[in-house]
């Protein structure tokens, strides 16, 4: 790995793989935290985090939903704070919040508030073990004391997190074994994107705007690749369901825009009938899926995740790409993505 711009966050991309072996080394603390959680029944769970944390709900209650038939869903904290008798007055609910720091103002104010119902316990998924002090459960990322403002590693350790809480609680645990040389898969993945990324900001200088399109579990992740480009590059972005881009949004597709597809085994054929127009309109378009290379051929950039995963599986490696955008595009702008502008570690309201 070559020094570059922003060294601080760059170096802690490539950290990734560490965060993963670190969580598959735990996993018998893991598995033993949730059969405790899971020992109770609920009528639901929630998810909960803000910003990066808020858009990893979203792929995490899908994660769950998939796998289970408890209910699951995502509400951002502030959302459970202002109005929690919406969400949990009269049930059994097991609220998850997902914070890198356990001192996010807005995470302990929602749980503070949830907690005060009865029926309502919470679950840790964090990077923090002082997420323990005002949670009955935690649930914890190890390796992953991020020194950068930027989430990246705790981001996508806190989704394989998810994706192995899912399968272990849907009786899965076969499918959490397959992933045991996850961490040697990221190293590959992340040269493969790092290139990738480097290919498209340097040979499309003039674009202006970044779209991030998903579905399913990657749509929580889209969002996430959206943030990573406004936070690094500080550039218009978004991330919408693929095919609700149709429903309006399209309208600004041109010459100036790159369309990035996360393509799901489940999309793959309307995704390709979408990159197709979004090229009719002029736009730069770049797939990647497990098949994005026979599926999605018509791209302009493609890259395959071959390392025999399920969708699910993908998804901590699948959110590398918005990383290496949002660097190369604030590397192109001349822009330290070390100290981005406006933001902290931890959000404290005073």
């Amino acid at each position: 790995m070559e020094k570059k711009n922003s060294q601080l966050t760059y170096s802690e991309v490539y950290k990734q793989p560490e965060s993963f072996e670190a969580v598959n080394k735990s996993l018998e603390d893991i598995y033993r935290v949730l059969d405790q959680a899971f020992a109770e029944e609920y009528d639901e769970l929630i998810f909960t985090g803000c910003g990066t944390s808020f858009y990893l709900a979203q792929a995490a209650a899908h994660a769950f939903s998939t796998y289970n038939a408890i209910p699951a869903k995502a509400m951002c904290c502030s959302e459970l704070y202002y109005f929690p008798e919406t969400f949990v007055k009269n049930r059994r609910v097991l609220v998850l919040p997902i914070t890198r720091k356990s001192y996010t103002t807005e995470v302990r104010m929602a749980i503070d508030k949830v907690r005060s119902f009865p029926g309502v316990r919470t679950l840790a998924i964090t990077c923090d073990k002082d997420s323990a002090a005002y949670n009955d459960f935690m649930i914890l990322s190890p390796d992953t004391a991020e020194e950068s403002v930027i989430m990246t590693r705790s981001f996508t350790s806190m989704v394989y997190l998810s994706v192995v809480m899912a399968m272990y609680v849907g009786g899965k645990k076969d499918e959490v074994a397959t992933m045991a040389g996850y961490g040697n898969n990221a190293r590959d993945a992340l040269g493969k994107m790092d290139a990738l990324a480097k290919k498209i900001i340097g040979e499309n200088e003039h674009l202006n705007l970044f779209i991030t399109l998903g579905q399913g579990i990657y749509y929580g992740v889209a969002n996430e690749c959206m943030n990573k480009i406004k936070e690094m590059g500080i550039s218009n972005s978004e991330a919408y369901y693929s095919l609700e881009y149709r429903h309006g949004p399209m309208s600004l597709a041109d010459e100036n825009t790159l369309v990035l597809f996360l393509s799901h085994s489940e999309t793959v054929e309307e995704d390709a009938k979408l990159l197709a127009q979004m090229k009719g309109y002029g736009a730069v378009t770049a797939a990647i899926g497990n098949t994005a290379s026979v599926d999605m051929k018509e791209a302009d950039y493609c890259l395959d995740l071959s390392y025999g995963y399920n969708d699910l599986q993908n998804t901590a490696l699948i959110g590398f790409i918005g990383q290496f955008i949002g660097y190369y595009i604030a590397e192109k702008k001349g822009i330290d993505a070390d100290q981005p502008r406006h933001l902290s570690q931890a959000i404290v309201i005073q």
